[in-house]
């Protein structure tokens, strides 16, 4: 039993060095997707500052084109002034001549406002093209490395399950069969060490009388409470 033992503890062993390593690869992709995510968002946002921007200068040109409209319809009222016939045609005029001349000038305070807005946005737009540039320039360096680093990873990780393709062999089927199945059920760890009548999986006493049967080696035991295949820490450090 104790052959048997030690031969699932050196496959879990390996098996738990294959999945850091491929966590660690995991994380360096994870890692260049919020990269390249929050580069999309920074895009988003420029494309938005820009599209207020376009607004703006459209509302600029019909300002213009509205401001040059009631200056000549000023001028032509003011010409219409010289000929007038009554006083009531007269005061007319006068209003008319008012009225838009106060429209120029809201057309005006709103061109005003525009143009503190476009100054606003197109800090904001620099902003955000400098900080999608900086995330880009970022992002190609990450990119390099993380290639460098899971070649390494990858490399590393061959030699390993090679290692592992030879544990395999030494470890019956039926055996090896329930070591797979509780090793994708327990995250990874189908073996746990027991100490002092707690098994070091779940953390939870196990039976006086297992922890005795435990303790003499001679069969296999499972823990009643997270079902993985339990051994004792002495056997382990003889192993």
């Amino acid at each position: 039993m104790k052959v048997d033992i030690g031969n699932l503890l050196q496959l879990q062993t390996i098996d738990l060095e294959i999945s850091r390593l491929e966590d660690e690869m995991a994380d360096g992709g994870t890692d260049l997707e919020t990269r390249r995510e929050t580069i999309e968002g920074r895009k988003v946002s420029i494309a938005g500052y820009e599209e207020k921007l376009a607004n703006c200068e459209t509302r600029r040109r019909e300002l213009d084109a509205e401001v040059e409209d009631e200056t000549a319809k000023i001028k032509d009222r003011q010409t219409k002034l010289m000929n007038v016939q009554t006083n009531r045609e007269y005061q007319s005029l006068l209003k008319e001549i008012e009225d838009g001349k106060r429209g120029i000038k809201q057309r005006e305070e709103e061109g005003l406002q525009l143009m503190e807005q476009v100054e606003t946005v197109q800090g904001q737009l620099e902003e955000q093209k400098n900080l999608c540039t900086a995330e880009e320039e970022l992002l190609a360096e990450a990119t390099s490395k993380l290639e460098s680093v899971t070649k390494k990873l990858t490399t590393q990780k061959n030699k390993i399950v090679k290692s592992r393709d030879a544990k395999v062999k030494d470890v019956e089927a039926s055996l090896l069969k329930r070591y797979e199945l509780l090793r994708s059920r327990r995250n990874g760890q189908a073996l746990a060490g027991v100490t002092d009548g707690v098994c070091k999986g779940c953390y939870m006493n196990i039976p006086p009388q297992m922890f005795i049967e435990l303790q003499k080696s001679e069969e296999m035991l499972a823990c009643p409470s997270c079902n993985r295949i339990m051994f004792h820490d002495k056997v382990a450090e003889e192993v």
